[in-house]
């Protein structure tokens, strides 16, 4: 081998370690998403996580008999696609990193994850999608259901703490009865072939898009494409909206508080460019639960996502790397939002949740743009401020 080739290699391998083997910066990873959600939206629709988790759930329902609803099958609906792309896709990085474990959990937190979950399914049929669809995409579509619902998750996420500490505090769990434990996947050979799989994974992946092309559904192939690059792209960087929302009060840290933060307002800015140049709708995403549900949808989902230790996004990438706490977080959200979403139609209590509000039709596009970038802005003030006097954190 020659010194050029030499000099190849190793500059791959450098490259290759700084990809997998450290931790991407938050913030980086922050306008990654951003950018891509703008693609996204560009391209069809806004990123959303829980239309696809209720899709997974109708459709085991309807397949046992017990519900009986139109439906598109999962394999072509294309936020489904885009969940199991960010489960392929954080699976795929965690074996390119040699993460992946399969990591089980102690009964109670498997109860945790149960309950979490549910909440959290309650939560975004309440709020008309998750921390992504409900929060993310919403506010950055200008919605004000978006913006209540972010009030909400600090309230819940706030909750949702209280009472994990009341759990530390009062109810004596043993510590090493309430760690999780690696079933499989520990092995040194299993170990040194997991870049190797990590690799075919992502291969698969990309061929699948070609695939749903070649039977002419190019549509559902980008979707698919775009959840491996989600998934990816949050499980090297452990990007979590539960962190954003709960470790202010938690540790005081704003690390992912403040990539949340520069991701709305990279979003936003994007979203009313397309908006604003009728390139796409200007009601697309603004949901009609403002304010009732999107604060109370928040609220709810807010303790689900403290309890189940990931939001939305955060337990599909987390499913990906191998935790069974958060397989079944996903399990109780896809049953719980397709049975209450249902229940809140035939009701009719949907229609009593919020109306529709788009921000520039009360204050203008400018103004819009403006008030929720101050409001993104103020937040980060208060992060930092938090940062160093700790004022909002919670004593245990």
């Amino acid at each position: 081998m020659n010194s050029n080739s030499q000099s190849f290699n190793s500059a791959l391998l450098i490259v290759y370690g700084r990809l997998f083997s450290q931790q991407w910066p938050a913030w980086v990873v922050g306008i990654l998403l951003a950018i891509a959600n703008i693609l996204l939206f560009a391209y069809e629709k806004p990123w959303s996580t829980a239309g696809g988790m209720q899709n997974w759930g109708n459709w085991f329902l309807n397949s046992v008999g017990l519900t009986d609803r139109i439906l598109i099958p999962p394999h072509l609906y294309s936020t489904s696609l885009l969940n199991l792309g960010v489960i392929a896709g954080a699976f795929a990085a965690a074996l390119l990193s040699r993460q992946f474990r399969v990591r089980g959990a102690p009964p109670f937190e498997i109860m945790k994850g149960f309950v979490g979950g549910t909440l959290m399914g309650i939560g975004a049929a309440l709020a008309f999608g998750c921390n992504i669809g409900g929060f993310f995409s919403a506010i950055s579509a200008l919605s004000m259901s978006g913006l209540a619902m972010m009030v909400g998750l600090l309230i819940g996420a706030y909750i949702g703490l209280r009472l994990l500490i009341f759990e530390v505090k009062y109810l004596n769990l043993s510590s090493s009865g309430n760690q999780s434990k690696v079933v499989s996947g520990s092995s040194d050979r299993w170990i040194k072939l997991q870049p190797v799989v990590g690799g075919l994974v992502l291969l698969a992946g990309i061929s699948l898009t070609f695939v749903y092309d070649s039977f002419d559904y190019p549509t559902r192939g980008v979707f698919l494409l775009f959840g491996l690059v989600f998934g990816l792209v949050m499980q090297r960087s452990r990007f979590c909206f539960v962190r954003a929302f709960r470790e202010p009060f938690l540790t005081g840290d704003g690390g992912m508080t403040k990539a949340v933060i520069l991701a709305v307002i990279i979003s936003v800015i994007g979203f009313s460019i397309l908006k604003w140049t009728d390139l796409r709708d200007w009601d697309t995403f603004v949901r009609p639960g403002f304010w009732f549900g999107g604060l109370m949808g928040g609220i709810v989902f807010g303790v689900g996502m403290s309890l189940s230790g990931g939001c939305a996004s955060g337990c599909l990438w987390r499913a990906g790397e191998g935790q069974v706490k958060l397989w079944i977080a996903i399990i109780a959200f896809a049953f719980s939002r397709a049975i209450f979403a249902g229940w809140l139609e035939e009701s009719g209590w949907m229609m009593k949740l919020g109306e529709s509000v788009f921000l520039p039709d009360y204050v203008g596009w400018k103004a819009g743009i403006v008030i929720v970038i101050t409001i993104m802005l103020l937040w980060y003030l208060i992060v930092v401020w938090n940062e160093a006097k700790r004022k909002l954190v919670v004593n245990f």
